[in-house]
């Protein structure tokens, strides 16, 4: 015979507590279900108001909604899972509207593939390349809407310059309209590697942008130099790239300035201490400061 008297009322309270709660956590996956799929609806009345376009991706307004949905988060939940979920939600909204193909010129960069998929969504059709120009080629054929290509460096040799190709246009136009990855603080096991998205778009305003400048420049110019003349006709210069090629009458150099500066900024015509008026090259969204709960 059991001794009742050793019964504690917690020893089945525990397992009810604990079915209650997965209840309530089923209940909320379901209401969860029930707006992704109504938000699915209205991706689908906004691509047939939209009718056919160009390129689908809006880097600006993605990142803007991803620093509203961080100013206001709170709670145990990692900041870092919030950017997760809405890129996911992006590339199955993408999905509807017909999905989204992105060269990525992976041969100097081993992780550049993964920092594709990470931003863009295991989703997207990725056409990978060993060159940078095979890459942009996608872009100008209609093969791709979008090239990842890596971090312009001071070793770049001449083909590995992509950047330098932009200056000097073409059809359809390129530009730098985001930069990777988007997230700043990275744990161990995912790329660290940097890189911009090119594009045929034109950049759009995030709320707090950066813009990059294509200068050509006599190869003895100092990025001193460049950052004075910069500042002077009232840019806010961050970093300057220069590249100076050897037995070469130009140089080149690629500097980052702040704000969202349009390919027409008036500014641009005013500077005269280069060999050629400056050429406005694209523009990133700015990512979020980690917060101290972060990570």
């Amino acid at each position: 015979m059991s001794d009742i008297s050793s019964y504690s009322p917690t020893q089945d309270a525990v397992p009810e507590t604990l079915a209650r709660l997965r209840a309530e956590i089923d209940q909320l996956d379901d209401r969860l279900h029930d707006m992704l799929m109504e938000r699915a609806e209205i991706i689908e009345r906004v691509a047939r108001e939209a009718g056919k376009r160009g390129v689908p991706i809006r880097p600006g307004r993605e990142a803007a909604m991803l620093r509203r949905l961080l100013a206001r988060h709170k709670g145990a939940l990692p900041p870092q899972t919030i950017v997760r979920i809405w890129r996911e939600l992006f590339s199955g909204a993408l999905m509807i509207e017909g999905g989204l193909v992105i060269a990525v010129a992976d041969g100097a960069q081993i992780e550049l593939p993964a920092v594709a998929r990470e931003h863009f969504g295991p989703l997207t059709s990725l056409r990978r390349h060993r060159t940078t120009s095979q890459a942009l080629a996608d872009l100008t054929n209609g093969a791709a809407h979008a090239a990842v290509l890596p971090m312009p460096s001071d070793e770049d040799d001449e083909q590995a310059a992509w950047w330098v190709g932009l200056m000097h246009g073409g059809i359809p136009r390129l530009a730098i309209v985001a930069k990777l990855p988007f997230w700043t603080r990275r744990n161990e096991g995912v790329p660290h590697a940097g890189a911009y998205v090119v594009s045929s778009l034109t950049p759009d305003p995030s709320g707090a942008d950066r813009s990059l400048i294509g200068i050509e420049i006599a190869p003895d110019t100092s990025t001193a130099r460049i950052a004075g003349i910069l500042k002077e006709a009232g840019f806010d210069v961050g970093s300057i790239l220069p590249r100076r090629a050897a037995k070469r009458e130009v140089g080149y150099a690629l500097a980052d300035v702040e704000g969202l500066i349009a390919r027409d900024d008036p500014r641009l015509a005013t500077i005269t201490g280069f060999l050629a008026v400056p050429v406005i090259l694209g523009a990133y969204a700015v990512p979020p400061e980690p917060t101290a709960g972060a990570r």
